[in-house]
């Protein structure tokens, strides 16, 4: 009987232990899911082709939210966010430009703070379409984010619907 006494009171303690982290959310999730609060990782499934040839249409990935939680996004890291148009829905892109940054997009080449920045993951038969080869320079505001997908020809991403805030960031794409 004091076993099992025991053993109830840590099972009440581990509950009542997840039951804070999951309200205080330490890691500052964006998400509801408890697999985000309690663990800080979660699987996901690529819907498209607009991140190929990095992640391929239908693979299976997973998102940290341990990369940041004391640090920042940084250009080049691949991320899981809330679509800003439509928080309910997630996307995966690939950050490259941060914060005070300004971007352009000129005969095809990522042009980030007035150098053209490289791009090896980048298929250059992906990037054919006029909106893929050209864009404005852009400057990007305090606490957001500018993201591409690897696809250019073939994703909707921050040159259509603007720039992803910083509270919209899940977690960090990791193999």
């Amino acid at each position: 009987m004091k076993k099992a006494r025991s053993l109830l009171w840590v099972v009440l303690l581990l509950v009542t232990i997840d039951g804070a982290v999951y309200f205080l959310n330490p890691l500052r999730v964006p998400s509801y899911d408890p697999r985000l609060r309690l663990l800080g990782i979660m699987s996901y499934r690529q819907p498209s082709p607009s991140m190929e040839p990095t992640i391929h249409r239908n693979a299976i990935f997973v998102a940290s939210a341990w990369t940041y939680r004391n640090s920042n996004p940084k250009v080049g890291d691949i991320i899981v966010f809330r679509y800003p148009p439509d928080p309910s829905v997630t996307y995966a892109k690939r950050i490259v430009a941060t914060s005070g940054s300004t971007i352009e997009l000129r005969e095809g080449d990522l042009v980030l703070d007035g150098k053209v920045l490289s791009e090896p993951y980048l298929r250059r038969e992906n990037v054919s379409h006029e909106n893929s080869r050209w864009m404005a320079a852009v400057r990007i505001p305090t606490n957001d984010y500018f993201v591409l997908g690897d696809n250019r020809d073939n994703s909707a991403d921050s040159r259509y619907w603007g720039f992803v805030p910083r509270s919209n960031i899940i977690g960090k794409v990791i193999r």
